[in-house]
């Protein structure tokens, strides 16, 4: 496993435990991730759910779901898209709402397009930039609504689509979670690249840098983004994980980062003082926000954990943080 699977494992395994996943779900979301069912298996059983206490029905639920995500899997492989350069242009038929302008977006310039999705403010002029990532579930109307809520508040805004290398995110959203473990971090990282650069050259976006913000998952490419790239001068990473690697490269960043955290969310909250730690060695503005009782994915409003009143107070403070430091 590399990190990403686990930690999606890790979440897909807390989730079954808590009666929100049933474990045909979880074997079939298994399988999709590790590639086949035995690997599939093997994952589960190292995290501690493999199949010593599963009743008959559960047996004959985990062959069905493990057999069907196998075959889903390999069609899956046969499709995946090979590194490219960064993208050059983008193109996207944009459509209007009260609040926001908005456009699907192609970025080419590959072997595969990179996907996205645009929200500008109404009226014209020259506003801060934004990158937004979603959680392990792909590009969604919930990551693309928050775009849209950046919009409105003066920003222009990119929500991205890392399964863009497999096609683009899917309904089934276990594929797309699929499709985040099975390519390479470094590639995925290099598409976030590829993005902030785009949107940092955008007509209509502020110069000298963007910010990058992320959920779950995308947290954790937030954190690995502000670790590599100069071009995000803002970050705010909701409940992330920081890779090894990332760790160090935080000591270093340049950008002012404010790190949104759950209080019972221990499986992330746990790296609290190891990331204060290293931004404290970078010199650069930061802050770590802790809600206590709040759990993992308290912003997402059609979620199981949404938390009204830590949503409402990470989102005014990560407005304030991101017009303090994209500041011209």
């Amino acid at each position: 496993m590399n990190e990403y699977q686990r930690y999606f494992l890790e979440e897909f395994v807390d989730d079954y435990r808590e009666r929100h996943m049933t474990r045909r779900e979880l074997i079939r979301r298994a399988t999709l991730i590790m590639g086949g069912a035995v690997p599939g298996m093997a994952a589960l059983t190292a995290l501690g759910c493999g199949g010593d206490d599963e009743d008959e029905t559960d047996a004959t639920a985990t062959t069905a779901a493990a057999t069907t995500a196998a075959a889903t899997s390999t069609a899956m492989a046969s499709t995946t898209a090979t590194a490219t350069t960064p993208a050059a242009t983008a193109t996207g038929t944009g459509t209007a709402t009260s609040d926001a302008q908005t456009s699907d977006v192609r970025i080419t310039g590959g072997a595969y397009e990179r996907l996205g999705y645009l929200a500008r403010p109404q009226a014209a002029g020259t506003y801060p930039g934004v990158v937004i990532v979603h959680e392990n579930r792909g590009l969604n109307e919930h990551t693309k609504d928050i775009a849209r809520r950046y919009a409105a508040e003066g920003f222009v805004a990119l929500a991205v689509d890392l399964v863009s290398r497999d096609g683009g995110s899917k309904e089934d959203t276990a594929q797309n979670t699929a499709s985040l473990g099975r390519n390479p971090v470094e590639e995925l990282i290099a598409d976030m690249g590829a993005y902030v650069e785009y949107l940092q050259g955008l007509e209509g976006v502020q110069a000298g840098g963007v910010a990058v913000t992320g959920f779950c998952f995308g947290g954790g490419m937030t954190w690995d983004t502000v670790a590599t790239h100069e071009g995000v001068k803002a970050a705010a990473p909701y409940y992330g994980m920081v890779r090894a690697s990332s760790m160090e490269g935080l000591a270093t960043t340049k950008a002012a980062v404010l790190g949104v955290y759950g209080g019972n969310d221990t499986r992330i909250t746990s790296q609290v003082d190891q990331v204060r730690a290293q931004l404290e060695q970078s010199g650069s503005p930061f802050e770590i926000q802790v809600y206590d009782g709040a759990n993992h994915a308290f912003f997402n409003d059609t979620g199981n954990n949404y938390n009204e009143q830590a949503a409402k107070d990470a989102w005014t403070k990560t407005l304030a943080w991101f017009r303090e430091h994209l500041e011209a």
